[in-house]
């Protein structure tokens, strides 16, 4: 069970156009200029960018010290 939870809607999330649109990277040739998708699932990248983020500031932190800030701040 998380502590931290980073619900959201319609959350996007991009990709290069190295990959394919689909998930079939050796059946499928095609080539976008962008990829995207959205869900509720994407907003965890969004919350490990605020822990990286804190991290570059506070780079003693511990992992218990950064939980807490994330926690009391809203």
């Amino acid at each position: 069970q998380p502590d931290i939870t980073a619900p959201g809607l319609n959350i996007l999330a991009a990709w290069s156009e190295a990959d394919p649109p689909t998930r079939l990277q050796y059946q499928d040739n095609r080539i976008v200029q962008y990829n995207i998708i959205s869900g509720t699932s994407m907003s965890c990248p969004h919350v490990a960018g605020a822990v990286a983020y804190i991290k570059t500031f506070h780079p003693n932190w511990s992992p218990s010290a950064i939980k807490s800030a994330l926690m009391t701040t809203g």
